[in-house]
């Protein structure tokens, strides 16, 4: 076990990046592997929550929170929250973004194998980062889409029955049900490859009464989505003009993750070879497009047109 000058050493140590994240308790610091150590920190707690919720008993219930009240709320959450810091030491010197830039792999996967050993959840929410002589640090702000629905069918009464029709296929389809949960796990995903596959997988679910010997994955998918005859996108970046079957790579990509089948770019059809270079560079452009044909999906089951809610004739 690392004595507390072991510890302090460690976090002092320059240059290096420091990721703190809540929601993960361990007992002890952990080497990770070279130069990647896991510390546990105190907890944050519940203090701004409790307050939150102080406020809003009293502009609701009219339920005053004296200052008993407050501490007992505060207290009860005394433990919540627990924080680690994930800390990469690094043997050469540069401007904080390459450092935190070269530090992002391992910061992944310290996340994961701590999610994994504790069991929970974790979120980052702040990181230093220490150059030789020099200090930066920023928050970790939660993402939000801030999503404002407009436009016909999306507000008021019809959004209403779009909510409803979801709740009530949610209850009724398990195979719907898991594909929402995929699609949540999608969005919490942070290495944008692995989105692609989890939005492909959650196509996949939605399409299971499609799905046939005729009409396999991808052609499923393909069918549900009404782009039988080709999926194909084109994106310029930098100058380079990009045109690919959307649906062909995120199966390919789904294939290779989830069932270990590698593939290459001579293993593409040609009209998705250019995107060999788009989903190395670029994995977040076709992660966008996934994400997309899947809310459009949802919305389509909402309201009864999904090729998926019937089994076809053929």
């Amino acid at each position: 076990m690392m004595t507390q000058a072991e510890i302090l050493e460690i976090t002092k140590r320059r240059p290096s990046v420091h990721e703190l994240y809540y929601g993960s308790f361990i007992q002890e610091p952990i080497l990770l592997s070279k130069n990647l150590f896991a510390i546990p920190l105190k907890p944050i707690g519940f203090n701004s929550q409790s307050n939150y919720l102080g406020q809003y008993a009293l502009e609701i219930a009219d339920a005053p929170l004296d200052v008993d009240g407050l501490n007992n709320l505060i207290a009860q959450g005394s433990n919540a929250l627990p924080v680690v810091a994930i800390v990469y030491l690094l043997d050469i010197d540069a401007p904080p973004e390459e450092l935190e830039a070269n530090s992002r792999e391992k910061l992944n996967q310290a996340n994961r194998i701590l999610s994994w050993a504790s069991g929970d959840n974790i979120t980052p929410f702040g990181i230093l980062t220490l150059r030789l002589n020099e200090s930066f640090f920023r928050l970790v702000i939660p993402h939000s889409n801030y999503k404002v629905r407009l436009g016909f069918g999306n507000t008021e009464q019809d959004f209403q029955n779009q909510i409803s029709n979801l709740i009530k296929a949610i209850e009724e389809d398990e195979y719907f049900n898991f594909g929402i949960s995929i699609f949540q796990d999608a969005l919490r995903e942070v290495n944008p490859k692995f989105k692609i596959a989890r939005f492909f997988s959650c196509l996949e679910c939605f399409a299971y009464k499609i799905k046939s010997k005729k009409r396999p994955s991808r052609k499923a998918v393909k069918y549900l989505l009404g782009l039988e005859d080709g999926a194909v996108s084109e994106v310029h970046i930098n100058e380079v003009k990009y045109r690919y079957d959307v649906i062909e790579i995120a199966g390919r990509i789904r294939d290779k993750l989830f069932h270990g089948v590698q593939f290459s770019q001579d293993d593409l059809i040609a009209e998705a070879k250019s995107v060999f270079e788009l989903y190395e560079k670029y994995p977040d452009q076709i992660a966008s497009s996934m994400q997309s044909f899947c809310e459009m999906e949802i919305a389509r089951w909402s309201n009864g047109t999904s090729q998926g809610l019937k089994k076809p004739l053929d």
